[in-house]
C-alpha cells in the first residue's frame, strides 16, 4: 500500500491537496489566535518563557517544561519590554506572582502585541503535528490515506483551539506522536540516523510536558512488543530483546541530554543558586493539597530530587503534578471531588469532530481484515489506548485537552479505515467526501469558539456548558467577543464576573469587576466593593454558576439572559439583589489588605463579608486569615472551624476547607 517507484509527477496532485489542507489548518490557527482573548493560563506561560530567555530563570512556572514556552516567546526577544518588579532569577516565583504579574506583563506591553506573536510561534507545534501525521500515514498506509488524515486533522476543532494558544497540550501531542513515529521507523530499519532521530524525538517530548513520562513507559512497551511480535527469526528471543533494550536506553539517554539542554545543563532552577530553593514536600504543601505529600508518587519524586537525573525545575514540575493530582470534576451538572473514569470517554464523544468519530470504527475494522498492517495498528492503538486508560483512571479528569495526544494516532487509523472501505465500495467515496466537507463546514461554523466546541450530535458549542463546566467551555477566551458585543450595544456602565485574571479585566472591556470563582482569585489591585443591589447590564461566565461557582449570582441567573456569547458568557439586564456577591467582594478586599499588611482594614473587610454572607465558608475563611495575621488567634480559630463545618457540606468549597485545616493546624501548634 506504500507508494512504489515511479515518477514524482504522480504525487503532485496529492501534495497539492496536502498543501491546501495545511494552509486551511494554518489559517484557522491564525484566525483563532487573533480573534480570541488570552486564556487564564497564557499570561503565566508567556512571562515564564520570557524569563527563561532573559536570564535562564526556571524558578518561574516549573510545573511545565520549557520547550513550548521558549518557542512561543522567542519573538519577544526582539522587543524592549516592561518587566516585573523583581530582578530576573532572584527568587522562586510563587504561583500568585507568576499569574498576576503575567497578566500585568501583557497589559503593560500591549495584550495583543504580546499574545498574538507568541500564539503564532506556538502554532509551529500544531503544524509539526499535521506534517508528521501526513508523513506517517503516507508511509504506513498510502497517499490517499495521508490526504484523508490531513483533511480530518485540519478541521479538528480541539487541535485548532489548543494548537493556537500558549499552552503545552499541543506540544506534547506533536512530540509524542513524533516519538512514536520515530520508533516505528527505527524498527523498520535500524540505522544510526533513525536511532538519533528517535533520541531527538524523546528529548523534545520530555521537554514538552511532564506527561511525557507516561509515554516513555508506553514507548518501551512498544519497543519490546515490536521485537517479540514482528521480528521473528531463528535468533533466540533473549538475543533479540537485549539489543532492543540497549537501543531504547540509548534513545532515552539522548533524550535526557536534550532535556538538560533546555535547562542550560544546569541543575538548580534559579540562576547562580548553589543549593535547592525548596524541597519537594514543601513545594507540594504550598501549592496543592497537603495530603498529597504522603502519596507514593510524592515519595518517589522526593527520592528523585536527591539524584542528578533530572534538573531541579523539572522535578518541581513533577511535584506540582502530584500537588494538583486530585481535582474536582464537573459533568452533567454535578460536581465530583475526584476524577471519574467516564469523564474522558464522554469528553471524547462530545468534543471530537463527527468525521473522526464516524471513521475511527472503520480503522478498527480495517485491522481485523488486514493482518499485514497489524504492526502499524500496534504503534497507533497501543499508545492511544494506554494513555487514554491512564488519563481516565487518574484523579485529574478535566478538559479534553489532557487527552489530545491520542488524536494524532487515531486520525491516522481512521483515515486508513476510510480509504480501505472506499476501495471496497465505490459509493463510499462519495459518502466520505460528503462527510469531510460537512465536517469542515461544521468546524468553520463554530469559529472562533473552538475552545467551547461540541459536535452537532451534542448540540454544538452553545450547549457545551450543559455538559461541562471547565476548560472544555471557558478559559477566558471570549473577552474580545464580549467587548465587541458591548461596543455594538453601546454599553459602558456594566458589571462582569468571568474566568479572567483581575489584572486583565479592565484592559479588555469596560465593565466593573465582580468576584469570580469559589476559590476567590485574589488580585494585587484593590477592587471596589460590590453593593448588595446592582442595576444595569451584567456579564457572567457560565463558570460562575453552580456546580462550578457559588450561589452569589443565582439571583441574576433566575432572570432571562439577553445574549449568550461564545458558548460560555451570559448577558443580563435589570436590577438584582446580590448580597452574597457583595459579601464575597469584601472577602476579596480582605485578602488584598492581608497581602499588603494593612491588617486593621483586612479584619474590617472580613467582618463585613461575614455580616453580609454568614452562610458562606469563603467569608469565614477570609476573616479567619485576617484575624490570624493580626494575632487574634482565638477568634481566628473559631472562624476557621466554622469554615470547615460549612465547607464539608459542599464539595465546591473543598479548597476553602483544606486551607482552613492548614491554618488550624498551624495555630494549634503555636
Amino acid at each position: 500500500m506504500n507508494p512504489g517507484p515511479g515518477s514524482a509527477q504522480k504525487h503532485i496532485p496529492f501534495l497539492t491537496i496536502a498543501l491546501i489542507l495545511l494552509a486551511a489548518f494554518a489559517l484557522q490557527l491564525v484566525y483563532h489566535a487573533t480573534r480570541t482573548s488570552a486564556t487564564v493560563d497564557e499570561p503565566d506561560h508567556i512571562l515564564a518563557g520570557h524569563r527563561h530567555w532573559q536570564c535562564g530563570d526556571f524558578g518561574i512556572n516549573p510545573e511545565h517544561p520549557p520547550l513550548l514556552k521558549l518557542l512561543a516567546t522567542a519573538p519577544l526577544n526582539f522587543r524592549e519590554l516592561s518587566e516585573p518588579p523583581w530582578e530576573c532569577g532572584s527568587k522562586l516565583t510563587s504561583k500568585f506572582d507568576a499569574f498576576s504579574y503575567g497578566s500585568t506583563f501583557l497589559v503593560d506591553n500591549g495584550v495583543d502585541s504580546v499574545v498574538i506573536p507568541t500564539r503564532l510561534a506556538a502554532s509551529v507545534m500544531s503544524m509539526l503535528l499535521a506534517l508528521l501525521v501526513f508523513l506517517a500515514t503516507w508511509e504506513m498506509f498510502g497517499r490517499w490515506e495521508a490526504v484523508t488524515a490531513l483533511a480530518i486533522l485540519a478541521f479538528e476543532p480541539n487541535l485548532i483551539a489548543h494548537g493556537s494558544i500558549v499552552t503545552t497540550d499541543m506540544a506534547i501531542s506533536a512530540t509524542s506522536f513524533g516519538a512514536i513515529y520515530a520508533l516505528y521507523r527505527f524498527g523498520k530499519a535500524r540505522t544510526w540516523l533513525r536511532f538519533s532521530v528517535a533520541g531527538l524525538a524523546f528529548g523534545l517530548m520530555l521537554a514538552s510536558k511532564h506527561s511525557a513520562v507516561i509515554f516513555v513507559g508506553i514507548l518501551f512497551v512498544l519497543s519490546i512488543a515490536d521485537v517479540v511480535l514482528f521480528r521473528r527469526s531463528e535468533v533466540r528471543l533473549s538475543n533479540r530483546i537485549i539489543p532492543q533494550i540497549a537501543a531504547f536506553a540509548g534513545m532515552f539517554v539522548i533524550g535526557l541530554a536534550i532535556l538538560w539542554s533546555f535547562y542550560g545543563f544546569r541543575y538548580y532552577a534559579i540562576p547562580k543558586a548553589t543549593e535547592s530553593t525548596i524541597s519537594v514536600a514543601d513545594y507540594i504543601k504550598e501549592n496543592g493539597r497537603p495530603e498529597s505529600v504522603e502519596s507514593l508518587t510524592a515519595r518517589v519524586t522526593a527520592a528523585i530530587s536527591h539524584t542528578p537525573v533530572f534538573p531541579e525545575s523539572y522535578v518541581l514540575g513533577m511535584a506540582d503534578v502530584i500537588a494538583w493530582g486530585t481535582r474536582n470534576s464537573w459533568i452533567f451538572g454535578r460536581i465530583y471531588t475526584t476524577g471519574k473514569w467516564f469523564y474522558f470517554p464522554i469528553a471524547f464523544l462530545v468534543k471530537t469532530s463527527i468525521a473522526l468519530l464516524l471513521l475511527l470504527p472503520l480503522g478498527l475494522v480495517y485491522l481485523l481484515f488486514n493482518r499485514e498492517n497489524l504492526r502499524e495498528g500496534m504503534f497507533l492503538l497501543v499508545p492511544a489506548i494506554i494513555f487514554f486508560i491512564f488519563a481516565s483512571s487518574s484523579n485529574f479528569t478535566t478538559g479534553v485537552r489532557h487527552i489530545l495526544p491520542i488524536y494524532g494516532p487515531l486520525i491516522v487509523l481512521a483515515s486508513a479505515g476510510a480509504i480501505w472501505l472506499c476501495r471496497r465500495f465505490d459509493v463510499f467515496r462519495y459518502a466520505l467526501a460528503a462527510l469531510l466537507v460537512f465536517n469542515a463546514i461544521a468546524t468553520v461554523r463554530s469559529a472562533p469558539s473552538y475552545l467551547a466546541y461540541a459536535n452537532d450530535l451534542s448540540g454544538g458549542y452553545e450547549n457545551t456548558h450543559r455538559i461541562f463546566i471547565d476548560s472544555n467551555t471557558d478559559t477566558g477566551q471570549s473577552m474580545k467577543l464580549v467587548s465587541e458585543y458591548l461596543a455594538r450595544e453601546r454599553v459602558q456602565d456594566c458589571w462582569i464576573s468571568t474566568f479572567v485574571h483581575p489584572e486583565m479585566i479592565r484592559s479588555v472591556q469596560p465593565c466593573r469587576p465582580m468576584p469570580s470563582g469559589v476559590r476567590i482569585m485574589v488580585s494585587r489591585n484593590l477592587i471596589d466593593p460590590v453593593p448588595p443591589t446592582i442595576e444595569g447590564t451584567v456579564v457572567l461566565s457560565v463558570m460562575e454558576f453552580p456546580p462550578r461557582g457559588g450561589d452569589e449570582y443565582l439571583p441574576i441567573a433566575k432572570s432571562e439572559p439577553i445574549a449568550f456569547i461564545g458558548g460560555n458568557t451570559y448577558v443580563y439586564r435589570g436590577r438584582f439583589e446580590v448580597p452574597l456577591a457583595a459579601a464575597i467582594s469584601h472577602a476579596v478586599r480582605s485578602g488584598h489588605f492581608v497581602r499588603v499588611k494593612n491588617l486593621d482594614a483586612a479584619v474590617a473587610e472580613g467582618r463585613e463579608a461575614v455580616r453580609l454572607g454568614a452562610g458562606d465558608p469563603r467569608t469565614h475563611l477570609a476573616l479567619g486569615l485576617a484575624l490570624a495575621r493580626a494575632g487574634q488567634n482565638e477568634e481566628a480559630i473559631q472562624e476557621f472551624e466554622t469554615t470547615v463545618v460549612q465547607a464539608k457540606a459542599d464539595p465546591r468549597f473543598r479548597n476553602a476547607e483544606v486551607r482552613a485545616q492548614q491554618e488550624l493546624a498551624r495555630l494549634k501548634v503555636q
